[in-house]
């Protein structure tokens, strides 16, 4: 009868067990039902929307769905501190992943809170014209909720999970990712309230580039203007040429030690019209703040640079802009002020310099009215250009450049410190506008061993697709007697990984001479070359690494190649080959890649920049 009492009472503790662990799972279930519900509520409050105001959610909607977001994360941490999930949770190891779903649920309620003041203080901008204040509230919030989110992820990261650890992980990620966003969008506001305050707190150099005459950071700066702050917002209070300034400018400042070697010939210190010869915007943006306060004697916070490709997205929104008599769109706009104004005002310099001065100052007014009405279209379409390069900035003050940086605008031409690197570079040596009919094609096939070292061989295709007459002597040339009519004068510039070795140069497939210098963190691969009218040359170049994967273990290998783009009317396309080792497959290849023997293709548009993934393993 004991032995049977026993027996009894152990049935009874495990279906006791049972019914708790049953109940338990209920719950859970439902927890997680809560926190989902939550997050589908809290993305359509957050969500920043464009399209006509009366189609946007308006400020009661957003807090009602953020009420109820709020309501549901409260209902979990209810049933977490109810039973019997908080008898589990009192548990040494058995209550892990009740202590990790409570460190997210608290986690979901305080994003819930600050993202209701994120929403208020954002829905001013969306719906009227900005001021420094609302700028400046909108920024504190989303920079309250980056703390938030700083503090609750290192919350969840202590709470030590049993099987739900992948969970936690993606949680993180995401909220890790949200928090980079918030923090970058609070200081990108914060950076742009400096231009809403007294006028002429804050100074700013616009440089217009034409990507017609190739420059290293996209085009000639052909002219220019200054912004200033003002209560209202920025003002553009002077157009001009850039003779305007190379008249002015005597000595010009002088170059860092590590742009003396490659840059010095080109006098980059001193010409205005040679300044942005390099690639990359953070020098260029130094550069230019350095030599115009020695030439004017006036002070600039810093460099924004835009290209006629950027006033397209800006049309796109605020619709056509006026200038000569004539409309200009967004289908227009690029063709008419890189071609056919030099067509129009052929015979008159001052006139077509005239023109372009009005289709700047209408681009920004439109630039205003946008920003006004449609901020988020505005900024989405110049994020666009951004990624293409088509808008840079440069910003003197430190912290307002790491912000630049992290929002992606910065132009940058550093070399990545790990991985393959790719970036094509031309700068018109012609004193023409025939980059306007440039295509360039960037073929790369990179032979790996198992130990990760490469063989690899470059192709830097250059086609003139321009007319040899027809046109006006500004825009085919010839500049002077060295030259033909038609003829693109190419200072052309492939960026490699700086640990490869070149070893061979080719022009039109005939062993030539090239430089190989270190710049930006890279190898420099550069060939100077005519392409006349209607051809094509290819400049060839064979390199070696010991180093350009990266070993996971003895089986398996990831080779990462990022390819990143200069600023052209066309943009560039890439053509990637990399072949596997004897004996080894690929495990993971990039969107839109494909395999072809021992090989994976990629085939793509340097229209952004792309980081390229491929694991290999052993077979």
């Amino acid at each position: 009868m004991r032995r049977l009492l026993i027996l009894l009472l152990f049935c009874l503790v495990l279906a006791g067990g049972a019914a708790v662990t049953w109940q338990a799972m209920g719950q859970a279930k439902l927890v997680e039902e809560d926190l989902t519900t939550a997050r589908v509520l809290l993305t359509r409050a957050g969500g920043v929307e464009s399209g006509k105001l009366k189609d946007r959610l308006i400020l009661k909607d957003r807090l009602t769905l953020l009420d109820q977001a709020e309501a549901h994360t409260l209902a979990a941490q209810q049933r977490l501190h109810g039973w019997p999930l908080r008898l589990i949770g009192a548990l040494p190891l058995a209550g892990r992943d009740v202590r990790v779903a409570s460190a997210v649920t608290s986690s979901a309620t305080g994003t819930v809170r600050a993202t209701r003041k994120v929403v208020t203080a954002l829905q001013p901008l969306q719906t009227k014209p900005p001021t420094s204040a609302s700028i400046k509230r909108a920024s504190d919030a989303l920079l309250g909720l980056h703390g938030t989110l700083k503090q609750d992820l290192e919350e969840v990261r202590a709470a030590r999970p049993l099987i739900t650890a992948s969970t936690r992980d993606t949680y993180l990620e995401a909220a890790n990712s949200a928090s980079t966003t918030a923090e970058r969008a609070g200081q990108g506001l914060k950076l742009a309230a400096s231009l809403y305050g007294p006028p002429g707190m804050a100074r700013w150099f616009l440089a217009f580039q034409n990507p017609a005459e190739l420059r290293g950071t996209g085009g000639l700066i052909g002219e220019y203007g200054i912004l200033e702050s003002s209560p209202s917002g920025p003002k553009l209070v002077k157009i001009a040429h850039y003779t305007d300034l190379n008249e002015r400018t005597d000595q010009g400042v002088l170059l860092p030690k590590q742009l003396i070697g490659r840059y010095e010939r080109y006098a980059i210190g001193r010409d205005w019209s040679a300044v942005n010869i390099p690639p990359d915007m953070p020098t260029v943006g130094r550069l230019i703040t350095e030599l115009y306060k020695d030439t004017t004697g006036d002070e600039i916070h810093g460099v924004i640079a835009a290209d006629p490709l950027a006033v397209a997205e800006i049309l796109k929104v605020a619709g056509p802009i006026q200038a000569g008599g004539a409309w200009l769109d967004r289908d227009s706009v690029a063709e008419e002020t890189l071609v056919r104004a030099y067509v129009r005002y052929e015979r008159d310099n001052d006139a077509r310099r005239a023109y372009l001065d009005e289709v700047a100052r209408a681009s920004f007014e439109a630039f205003r009215r946008a920003l006004s009405t449609e901020p988020i279209e505005l900024i989405r379409g110049l994020g666009d250009a951004a990624r293409a390069r088509h808008v840079q900035v440069y910003v003197a003050d430190p912290a307002g450049q790491r912000t630049v940086t992290g929002l992606g605008l910065s132009g940058s031409a550093v070399a990545p410190a790990t991985g393959d690197y790719l970036m094509p570079v031309g700068v018109n040596a012609g004193g023409n506008k025939l980059d306007a009919f440039l295509r360039r094609t960037v073929r790369w096939r990179v032979r790996l061993d198992e130990e990760g070292a490469a063989q690899a061989t470059a192709g830097f295709t250059l086609a003139n697709d321009g007319p040899s007459s027809g046109l006006p002597r500004y825009i085919i040339g010839p500049y002077d007697s060295d030259y033909q009519a038609g003829q693109n004068e190419q200072i052309a510039t492939l960026y490699v990984a700086g640990g490869y070795g070149f070893t061979r140069a080719t022009l039109g497939g005939q062993p030539s001479g090239a430089e190989a210098q270190a710049d930006f963190g890279g190898l420099a691969l550069t060939q100077q070359v005519g392409v006349q009218a209607k051809s094509t040359v290819t400049l060839g170049y064979e390199l070696a690494r010991p180093a350009a994967a990266e070993r996971l273990g003895n089986d398996r290998l990831r080779y990462r190649l990022l390819l990143r783009p200069q600023a052209t009317v066309r943009p560039d396309q890439a053509k990637i080959t990399v072949e596997a080792p004897p004996g080894w497959r690929f495990s993971s290849l990039p969107a839109t890649a494909r395999t072809a023997k021992q090989s994976a293709i990629w085939n793509g548009t340097f229209d952004r920049e792309h980081e390229l993934l491929f694991e290999l393993a052993r077979k």
